[in-house]
């Protein structure tokens, strides 16, 4: 039943129905809105409130101080959010949704230089009309899409998030690399979000195939698969069930990890109960755009709210604690410090300001390994599809073998053959063919 349930959900993704994007359909009881209103299809005319309806997987502190910035300029704009779940969750419904007369999105805000690939293939990003200052590439990571279909609002990191106190208490091994989650002390220790689900999983498992090569790559996601107690949906939970205990040790994107570490505060002796570390010799800066969608109602609005995104002040609200001047303001997030993401303005570490969360400037660090952010766009789906297959919907068979053997290293298929069969990943009989082999053979794999 479960085989079954998968392949259905395929091919209703090939056809652009996935049932996400069908409970949205109409901008009716979507998302989160500032009016409680659904977005209309006017671009502010006479008699009609200006209204900016945008997709995003940012936190709802994120969306809030965003919009409040914009409203401090344009109180008269209301502010339609759609945020069903992770950025993985978000394509798909903009895809589903696209040409059909249902989603009515001005932007895409957040989700990864990936994501936002693959929405420009798709033919949903139009142009910005500039760079904002912001450069063309970093670390031969690219900031803004071909034809300035999107541009890096902000840049992220990814590194583990680890319970301090109970790797302590346990003497269990703190990583320092990603191959270090492999560690069979951590057995049932460490906790992994889905990459079909959640994007910010998806980059973390892409930097560790790229960082590691695709063999080693393979043998370390492998491992830390085998050590994980489960798999969640959101990476949220993965923060949460660290913060609690109930796991110990989670990848986590930079801004998320850091924030959750000062949530946390110090044990009785002073410690911090919790850390973020970035993996030695891994550490890759990747963008988080903003993009106009193609069909945008109200895209002279969306203009201004890109505008403001990419203003200085904005750019120093990203790095600033809440409370000090330029940083964030709303009362209703009191017990967060602050946003804790890297500007993607050059400008804006010229110096760093004072009172920034941020003390690194990363347009002065190089990658410590190379990464092809091409490569990752043109692969994401179909890569999302084969960790599903092998490592998450196999994920009791690949435990119980690598506790026979923890030196197995099944690696599915070469890094070409990914390349070659993601050419064919948007036909819907091919993708739910080629995901069954994944699955059949990884389980027979390790079933032997």
């Amino acid at each position: 039943m479960k085989l079954f349930s998968r392949k259905i959900a395929v091919l209703l993704f090939g056809l652009g129905a996935f049932s996400s994007a069908a409970v949205f359909s109409g901008c009716n009881n979507s998302g989160t809105s500032s009016d409680g209103g659904s977005p209309s299809a006017d671009s502010g005319g006479s008699g009609t409130a200006k209204q900016l309806a945008i997709v995003s997987p940012h936190g709802r502190e994120i969306q809030a101080e965003f919009e409040r910035l914009f409203k401090a300029k344009h109180p008269e704009v209301k502010f339609k959010w759609y945020d069903p779940g992770g950025t993985s969750d978000l394509l798909k419904l903009v895809m589903g949704q696209s040409g059909q007369g249902g989603l009515k999105a001005d932007l895409f805000f957040g989700g990864g230089g990936e994501a936002f690939a693959v929405l420009d293939a798709k033919g949903l990003l139009q142009s910005l009309p500039e760079t904002y200052g912001v450069p063309d590439k970093l670390n031969g990571v690219p900031l803004r899409g071909k034809d300035e279909k999107w541009v890096a609002a902000a840049l992220s990191g990814f590194g583990i998030l680890v319970n301090q106190t109970y790797a302590k208490r346990d003497n269990l091994p703190i990583p320092q690399t990603w191959a270090d989650l492999g560690n069979p002390k951590l057995e049932n220790r460490i906790e992994l979000a889905d990459p079909r689900e959640s994007g910010s999983a998806h980059t973390a498992y892409e930097v560790i195939l790229q960082t590691n090569g695709w063999d080693k790559g393979w043998q370390v996601l492998q491992s830390m698969a085998a050590n994980s107690r489960r798999f969640v949906k959101s990476s949220s939970g993965l923060l949460a069930d660290v913060s609690s205990g109930e796991a110990v040790m989670a990848p986590a994107i930079d801004f998320y990890g850091r924030k959750t570490v000062a949530k946390a505060g110090n044990d009785d002796k002073g410690t911090p109960k919790l850390l973020y570390v970035e993996p030695k010799g891994q550490s890759v800066v990747t963008p988080d755009p903003i993009g106009l969608m193609k069909d945008a109602p109200h895209a002279e609005l969306a203009k201004e709210f890109v505008k403001l995104v990419l203003s200085p002040e904005a750019q120093k609200m990203w790095m600033l604690e809440k409370g000090t001047d330029g940083g964030p303001q709303l009362k209703e997030f009191s017990d967060e410090k602050g946003l804790f993401r890297m500007a993607a303005l050059p400008a804006a570490y010229k110096p760093i300001p004072k009172g920034s969360l941020i003390q690194t400037n990363p347009y002065t660090i190089v990658n410590q390994s190379p990464y092809d952010a091409e490569k990752a766009a043109r692969r994401r789906q179909a890569l999302d599809s084969l960790l599903g297959a092998v490592l998450i919907d196999n994920h009791t068979q690949l435990k119980a073998a690598w506790k026979k053997n923890p030196k197995m290293n099944y690696v599915p298929i070469t890094e070409a053959e990914l390349d070659k069969v993601a050419g064919q990943w948007d036909k819907a009989s091919f993708v739910n063919e080629t995901t069954d082999k994944w699955l059949k053979a990884a389980r027979q794999k390790f079933s032997t």
